[in-house]
C-alpha cells in the first residue's frame, strides 16, 4: 500500500489514561446526568452541581451500596433498588421529615395540614338526657294475658323475660285474633313486630288442639313467613322455636339459600306446621317440591317489605302469591279435624317501616282491603315524618372528619369507647362493601404470629371445649362445636390497637354477604353469645331485623346508601326500650348537608374529631407489629396520631397480603360511593373526593389505579363460568334427584338485567354484600 504522506502525532501527556466508562441501569435521566458529570471530570464535583443536583446527589449517595451485592463501576442503582430505598427511608412526595435521633430519620404523614375546612358551625349543646323510650313495653298494660292469648304462651314469654306488650303489639295482636282481614303493619325498629304476628298465629293454631284431638307435624303448613335475608329468616325461626318449645306436636323449619335443598325437601315431606323462608328458595320449592301442600296455609307474612323489593325479589314474591291464590282453602284436615278456629280465608300481613313506591306496589300485589296498623293514634294514613323516626332513647351524634384522618380517628374513637369498663359491651361498625370490611378486620386484629406468642385467655373458648357463653342446657355436641369453631376461625379474632386497661380483650367479628351461609350463621351466633367486649364489622347484610342482645353502639363509618337504610342500621341498638348510641362519620364539605336529614330522625349532637383524638390517644399506644415508627413519651395527641398513621403505612409496606386488601378496599369504597340514591347524591358527590386523602384512610401513600376495572373483570369471569356450566354440564351444589328445574338461560339473563337496573337506582350490590 502506498504511503499517502500523512503524519499523525498523538500526545498522550504525562498522566495515566482514564478508561471510558459505560453507564448501565437507572433511568435515562440518571444515565445522562452521570455521563455529563464524567465529562466534567476536570471540574470539582461540587462546582459542577447546582443546589437541586446537590440534594439529588446526596440522595444517590445514600442509595449506593443498598441491596444485595456490589455494583460495578459506572453502574447506576436500578429502579427497584431506588424504590426499596425509598420505602426503607419512608419517603413520599408531599411528606415532611421528622427530626429525630441521628441515623433514625423517618417521614411523618401530614395529617393535620391541607385538609378541607368544616363549613358548618355547631353551637355548644347541653348534655344529652335520655327521654322516655318510645318502643318500650307499655306500663299501662298488666301483661300479655290482658290481650287474651293462651296462658301457656304467656308463661313462655315470661321465661323469655317478656311481660308486657309494646304499643305495636297491643294494636296488631287483638286485630289478628279477632279478624280475618289483611293488614299493613308499620312501626319503628326494635318495637317487637315479630312477636306481634307470631303470637296470634300460634294462639289460633293451638285452639285446634282444644278438643282433645291434637294436630301433628303432618297436619299441614298453617303459616308461611317470608324474610328478605338468610340472617333474618334464621332469627325469626329461632324466636318461633322458643315459642313452640312447650308444644312438641308443633314443628317449624327454615328454608334459605345456601343450604341443602335435598335436606329441606326431606323435612317438608316429613311434615311441618310453620315455614320461614327466603323468597328465592320458597319459589323454588313451590315449583319443584310436590310435598309442599299449600291448601292449609292461612297466613302469609311478608316481613321487611321494603327490603324484599329493594333486593329484587318481586318476581319470586309474585310467584308465591299467585300460587297461593290458585290453591283452594281447605276447611278440614285429612284426619277430619275442623279448621274452623283459623281464619276463613288466607290472611296476608305486610310489615314495613316505610311506604315507598315499591312497597305500595307489593301491597297492591298481595293485600286486599287491608287494615293499616301503626302506633300513631287516630291516623289511618301514613305519616312520612313518623316513618323516619328513630327511637327517642337513641342518642345520635356525628363526627366531621377529614378523609386523611378517618382511620386514626376511628381507632381513637373505638379505644375511648372500650376504655370505660362495662359501658360498651357490643358495638357494630357498618361499612359500604365486603372488601372494606375485610381490610379493617385484618388490620385491627392481632396478627397470627403475634397471637400465637400470647398466652391463651382464660375466657377464650377452645376448639374442643364448650364455651362459657353458651347455656349448659343448650350446649351443642362436640362435633357441632368443632364445626362452629372451624366456621369462625377466619371471622372471629382478638383485637389490637383498640384495647385498654378497662377492656384488655376485645373480640372482633366480621360479616358480609360474600361469606358462606354456615360461616355467617356461626359468626352471628358467636357475636350474640360473646361475654367479652366485642365489635362486629359488617355491611348492610346486618342492618335489617336482626335482634342482637345488648348492642350499645352503632357506628356508621360509611354513610348508608339511603336514609331508610340509615334508620335500620341505627335500629340495631336502643331496642325494646333499652338505651343506645349511634355515631356517623362524615367528610367536610358536601356531606355536612346530610346532617339536615339526620335531624328528621332525632336531634343529633356534634362530636369534634379533635376531642375524639385527644380522648382516645391519651393512653399509651401499643402496636402488635414492630416498625420504625414507635410512640414516644411526652408526645402530643397530634404527634401520636401521625405516629399511628406512619406505623400503619409502614406495616402495609412490609405485608403484601394486607397491602393488597387495602388497595381492593379503596377501589370498592370508591365504587360504592357512587351508588347513593339519586335524591341524596347531592351530599355524596364523588367528584369532590380527594383520592389521595381517601387513600390515607386505607393506610396507602398513593391511590391505586384500576378503580373501574374490577366490575368488567368479574363480568368476563362470570360469562366464562356460565359457558363452562352450560357446555360441560356442571352440577349445582344444591341440586338433587327430585326433578330440579332445567337451566333456563333467558329467565336467568332477565333476572340479572333487573337486578342490574336496581343497582343503578341505589339498591346496590354493596348493600347486599
Amino acid at each position: 500500500m502506498a504511503d499517502d504522506g500523512m503524519l499523525m502525532n498523538f500526545e498522550l501527556g504525562g498522566g495515566p489514561l482514564k478508561p471510558q466508562v459505560k453507564f448501565k441501569g437507572g433511568s435515562w435521566r440518571d444515565r445522562k446526568r452521570a455521563e455529563k458529570s464524567a465529562k466534567l471530570g476536570s471540574r470539582p464535583a461540587a462546582a459542577a452541581r447546582g443546589p437541586d443536583d446537590e440534594q439529588r446527589s446526596a440522595k444517590r449517595q445514600k442509595i449506593d451500596g443498598f441491596g444485595s451485592g456490589r455494583r460495578a463501576e459506572g453502574e447506576l442503582p436500578h429502579r427497584s433498588d431506588l424504590a426499596r430505598k425509598k420505602t426503607a427511608d419512608h419517603g413520599a412526595p408531599g411528606q415532611k421529615k421528622h427530626a429525630g435521633p441521628p441515623g433514625n430519620r423517618q417521614v411523618v404523614s401530614r395529617l393535620f395540614s391541607f385538609n378541607p375546612e368544616q363549613k358548618t358551625t355547631f353551637e355548644e349543646e347541653e348534655e344529652w338526657k335520655e327521654p322516655e323510650a318510645t318502643n318500650a313495653p307499655l306500663l299501662t298494660v298488666a301483661n300479655f294475658g290482658s290481650l287474651t292469648i293462651s296462658s301457656r304462651l304467656v308463661e313462655t314469654l315470661a321465661k323469655m323475660n317478656l311481660e308486657r306488650p309494646t304499643a305495636i303489639q297491643q294494636k296488631v295482636i287483638p286485630h289478628m285474633l279477632s279478624n280475618s282481614s289483611d293488614a299493613f303493619v308499620q312501626a319503628e325498629t326494635g318495637s317487637g313486630k315479630t312477636f306481634s304476628y307470631l303470637l296470634p298465629i300460634l294462639h289460633r293454631v293451638l285452639l285446634l288442639s282444644g278438643g282433645g284431638e291434637k294436630i301433628h307435624r303432618d297436619s299441614g303448613v298453617f303459616a308461611i313467613i317470608v324474610s328478605p335475608t338468610r340472617e333474618l329468616a334464621k332469627q325469626t325461626h329461632t324466636v318461633l322455636e322458643q315459642l313452640i318449645r312447650p308444644f312438641p306436636w308443633l314443628v317449624s323449619t327454615a328454608i334459605t339459600g345456601g343450604e341443602s335443598k335435598k335436606a329441606e325437601k326431606a323435612r317438608l315431606r316429613k311434615g311441618i306446621n310453620f315455614l320461614v323462608a327466603t323468597p328465592g328458595r320458597l319459589a323454588d320449592h313451590i315449583d319443584n317440591t310436590k310435598a309442599l301442600n299449600l291448601g292449609t296455609v292461612r297466613w302469609l307474612i311478608l316481613d321487611e317489605g321494603d327490603r324484599l323489593m329493594d333486593l329484587g325479589f318481586e318476581e319470586d314474591l309474585k310467584k308465591a302469591i299467585e300460587a297461593l291464590k290458585q290453591v283452594e282453602v281447605s276447611n278440614t284436615l285429612a284426619s277430619g279435624i275442623s279448621l274452623e278456629p283459623l281464619p276463613d280465608r288466607r290472611v296476608t300481613v305486610l310489615c314495613s317501616a316505610t311506604m315507598k313506591l315499591n312497597v305500595q306496589k307489593l301491597g297492591e300485589m298481595s293485600l286486599a282491603d287491608a287494615t293499616f296498623l301503626a302506633v300513631e293514634k287516630g291516623a289511618e294514613t301514613v305519616d312520612e315524618q313518623a316513618v323516619h323516626k328513630a327511637p327517642a332513647q337513641l342518642h345520635q351524634s356525628h363526627i366531621i372528619v377529614p378523609a386523611k384522618l378517618r382511620l386514626v380517628t376511628l381507632m381513637a374513637y373505638l379505644k375511648s369507647v372500650f376504655s370505660r369498663r362495662g359501658h360498651t359491651m357490643k358495638a357494630i361498625i357498618f361499612m359500604s362493601c365486603a372488601h372494606t370490611v375485610d381490610f379493617h378486620y385484618e388490620l385491627l386484629k392481632i396478627p397470627e404470629n403475634a397471637e400465637a406468642s400470647q398466652p391463651p385467655s382464660k375466657d377464650a373458648p377452645s376448639k374442643d371445649t364448650p364455651s362459657k357463653d353458651t347455656p349448659s342446657k343448650d350446649t351443642p355436641s362436640k362435633s357441632a362445636q368443632s364445626k362452629d369453631s372451624e366456621n369462625v376461625s377466619k371471622t372471629v379474632a382478638k383485637a389490637a390497637y383498640i384495647t385498654s386497661a378497662a377492656s384488655p380483650e376485645v373480640v372482633l367479628h366480621r360479616m358480609h354477604g360474600s361469606l358462606s351461609q354456615p360461616v355467617r350463621t356461626a359468626t352471628l351466633k358467636s357475636f350474640s353469645a360473646c361475654k367479652s367486649p366485642s365489635l362486629l364489622i359488617t355491611t348492610d347484610v346486618s342492618s335489617r331485623g336482626l335482634d342482637i342482645p345488648s348492642v350499645d353502639l352503632v357506628i356508621e363509618y360509611d354513610p348508608a346508601f339511603s336514609f331508610d337504610d340509615h334508620i335500620h342500621r341505627i335500629g340495631r341498638t336502643a331496642r325494646a326500650g333499652r338505651s343506645g348510641d349511634a355515631t356517623i362519620f362524615l367528610l367536610p364539605g358536601a356531606e355536612e348537608g346530610y346532617i339536615e336529614l339526620l335531624k328528621a330522625s332525632g336531634s343529633p349532637s356534634s362530636l369534634s374529631y379533635e376531642s375524639v383524638l385527644q380522648k382516645g390517644l391519651m393512653t399509651k399506644l401499643e402496636f402488635p407489629v414492630e416498625t420504625t415508627a414507635k410512640p414516644q413519651d411526652g408526645q402530643t395527641y397530634h404527634d401520636k396520631a401521625e405516629t399511628l398513621q406512619l406505623h400503619l403505612e409502614q406495616r402495609l409496606l412490609i405485608d403484601n397480603k394486607r397491602l393488597e386488601m387495602a388497595r381492593n378496599g379503596f377501589k370498592s369504597h370508591i365504587r360504592a360511593y357512587a351508588t347513593h340514591t339519586k335524591e341524596e347524591r347531592v351530599h355524596f358527590d364523588i367528584t369532590q373526593l380527594h383520592l389521595g386523602h381517601v387513600a390515607k384512610a386505607f393506610g396507602l401513600r398513593d391511590p391505586p389505579g384500576g378503580i373501574g376495572s374490577g366490575i368488567e373483570r368479574k363480568a368476563q369471569k362470570g360469562k366464562k363460568e356460565h359457558w363452562r356450566t352450560v357446555k360441560g354440564g356442571k352440577k349445582d351444589d344444591d341440586s338433587d334427584d327430585d326433578g330440579a328445574a332445567k337451566l333456563d338461560q333467558k329467565p336467568a339473563r332477565d333476572a340479572l338485567m333487573r337486578k342490574s337496573k336496581m343497582l343503578m337506582s341505589g339498591a346496590s350490590e354493596f348493600n347486599i354484600g
